[in-house]
């Protein structure tokens, strides 16, 4: 009987973001063919949006793992909790002084990790060049003739380090864009792919009504509220027009979000969305504003091209590359608020036809381009090669 292809997806996984969506749909997409073994490198739980209901699929953190095989460990965590009368969970007490005057806990973290690798044919880190652990991950994967694959999840910078220094022609770097394709070393000598995101919910994105715009045009903002997306930027603006914004998402700006939309009464936040209700975001607006001022996609963008939704976007990430060939070309700058209200003003002055053509567009664009079955492909053809 021919023994089944083990996969390692590591890196610092979570609970919730484009990353743990991305890093669900590669375990979906390779679950069909292999055994995908999930490890995070840092603190998950059940809830996470990066697991997936198969038989040829575990999760696990190294966390967890050390918590649940050592005895002393887990008694310590135990004993910390009870004398300090928590209600949380006895594992977020690993950290106590106690332990780490006991334990070297990153050598117990790099051994828990070189473990797994050992018991894997191919390892997909998703992370960045600055995660913890990448470059560990990357040496002892050489080291032992076992292929990588590196997933990058954030923002590609000039000062990223020269991946000639790590990688070898057993491995693979994957990008999601031509911009952060760019933004790489061009003396670099590795093997890089641009492979984008997909949607998740591609079904209930792509089941929105395309034919009919608001009398009204309603925005939407949905993303993590951070300095990086310029969501209190992007505020400020719509603070001062009559259009609806509808506002989702989570972050430690969430007390300066809700500040605006107590003081504005067209900034409606709605909270923190799970992937199911995604969809229900999507019915409810025309446009989606990207603000960020940097990104690797974003995630959002590529969701609101399935759901046929006009895009206004500053210039970042894969954006421009996602909305190439298509008329949904509505740009600004995040820090010139005039550009912004110029794009808003100049999108509402198109007739009803012309909108309803663009959205279609973007939706052919993403059903031609990004759609489940386009990128699911391509990861396969990566993995078979890395294998073969």
């Amino acid at each position: 009987m021919r023994k089944q292809v083990k996969i390692l997806i590591v890196g610092p996984i979570s609970d919730f973001g484009g990353r743990e969506i991305e890093v669900y749909f590669i375990a979906s997409t390779l679950a069909e063919l292999y055994s995908v073994q999930l490890l995070s490198s840092t603190k998950m739980s059940n809830n996470s949006s990066a697991i997936i209901r198969r038989k040829n699929f575990t999760w696990n953190s190294i966390e967890r793992k050390l918590y649940s095989k050592n005895i002393l460990i887990k008694f310590l965590s135990w004993l910390t909790k009870f004398v300090n009368k928590r209600d949380e969970a006895a594992i977020n007490f690993m950290g106590n002084k106690i332990s780490h005057r006991l334990y070297n806990f990153r050598h117990l973290y790099l051994q828990t990790i070189q473990k797994a690798i050992l018991k894997n044919d191919l390892v997909i880190f998703c992370g960045e060049f600055k995660s913890g652990w990448f470059k560990e991950i990357v040496e002892y994967s050489s080291l032992n003739s076992i292929p990588l694959i590196f997933r990058t999840t954030g923002t590609i910078l000039s000062t990223s380090p020269n991946l000639s220094n790590f990688f070898n022609g057993q491995n693979c770097v994957l990008i999601h864009s031509s911009s952060n394709m760019q933004a790489l070393n061009k003396n670099d000598d590795f093997n890089s792919i641009i492979i984008d995101q997909t949607s998740v919910i591609e079904h209930k994105l792509l089941a929105i009504n395309l034919n009919c715009v608001s009398n009204k045009l309603t925005f939407g903002f949905l993303g993590r509220f951070g300095e990086e997306k310029g969501i209190l930027e992007l505020l400020s603006v719509m603070g001062n027009l009559e259009n609806t914004l509808i506002i989702a998402g989570d972050g430690p700006l969430l007390n300066k979000v809700n500040n605006h939309c107590d003081k504005n009464q067209n900034l409606n936040y709605i909270g923190k969305l799970s992937k199911e209700e995604v969809a229900d975001f999507f019915e409810k607006i025309d446009v989606l504003i990207i603000s960020s001022y940097e990104e690797a996609g974003p995630l959002v963008g590529i969701e609101a091209m399935a759901a046929g939704k006009l895009v206004i976007s500053t210039k970042v990430g894969a954006t421009e590359d996602r909305l190439a060939n298509t008329d949904n070309q509505f740009w600004f700058d995040i820090n010139d608020p005039k550009s912004l209200v110029n794009t808003i003003h100049h999108l509402e002055s198109l007739p009803n036809e012309e909108l309803i053509r663009i959205k279609n567009q973007v939706r052919e664009r993403y059903l031609a381009k990004y759609s489940n079955a386009e990128i699911a492909s391509q990861y396969i053809r990566v993995v078979k090669e890395l294998l073969s």
